[in-house]
């Protein structure tokens, strides 16, 4: 998993007080838990950044007063408004411990389906996944070149080694389902045949 460095400051008081001061001043009030003592401690909103504006997920590399952490951004609470963060809980895992992560989800490959008029749906963008920080990917990829229109991949056809995949494994990740336009497309092509004097093949089976 990549990682990336952010730097933060241990909070001396956490009361409503000092946490209104830290925000006005441009701060982050954050808290580390897991495999220590739960840290509070701040860092200043321009690095949240590179680690929540982006599909990516990180290992962060913190370094609180000098001292280095290898954490995992667990939940950041957001202004209703502004958009602004408003405070950031990290996870702190002890060495091999399992825990649970949503990795992002990388289709490649030109859909046949697609390339034929169809529709790609994307059920998942993240997949949760179980595991330890060494097992887990930077992204699950998903090769969609043979899917055609009607096919799909379900969580069941994919294998994360190191990882359990927790979604329900009868669920489709994602699919290629028949576009409005390849509907019109055959309408408009029976309208046609019914012109010139055909008879659509479902009414020919009647009258046989």
């Amino acid at each position: 998993m990549k990682s990336i460095s952010m730097s933060g400051s241990i909070r001396k008081n956490v009361g409503g007080k000092a946490t209104k001061e830290l925000r006005a001043e441009g701060m982050v009030p954050c808290v580390m838990y897991g495999a220590s003592e739960p840290i509070h401690f701040a860092v200043d909103s321009r690095q949240f950044k590179k680690l929540i504006f982006t599909p990516n997920v990180y290992v962060v590399n913190m370094n609180i007063d000098g001292t280095e952490y290898n954490i995992l951004l667990k939940d950041a609470q957001f202004h209703p408004v502004s958009d602004a963060i408003l405070h950031a809980d990290f996870f702190l895992p002890a060495e091999g411990q399992k825990f649970e992560m949503k990795i992002p989800v990388r289709l490649v490959g030109a859909s046949k389906g697609v390339l034929n008029g169809g529709r790609l749906v994307l059920m998942y963008r993240k997949l949760k996944v179980k595991g330890d920080v060494s097992s887990f990917p930077d992204f699950i990829e998903i090769d969609i070149t043979e899917l055609r229109i009607g096919m799909g991949t379900r969580i069941a056809e994919l294998s994360v080694p190191g990882c359990e995949l927790l979604e329900a494994a009868n669920n489709y990740v994602v699919s290629v389902k028949t576009s409005r336009a390849v509907i019109e497309e055959e309408e408009e092509e029976e309208e046609a045949a019914t012109a010139e004097g055909e008879v659509p093949a479902a009414e020919a089976e009647a009258t046989e």
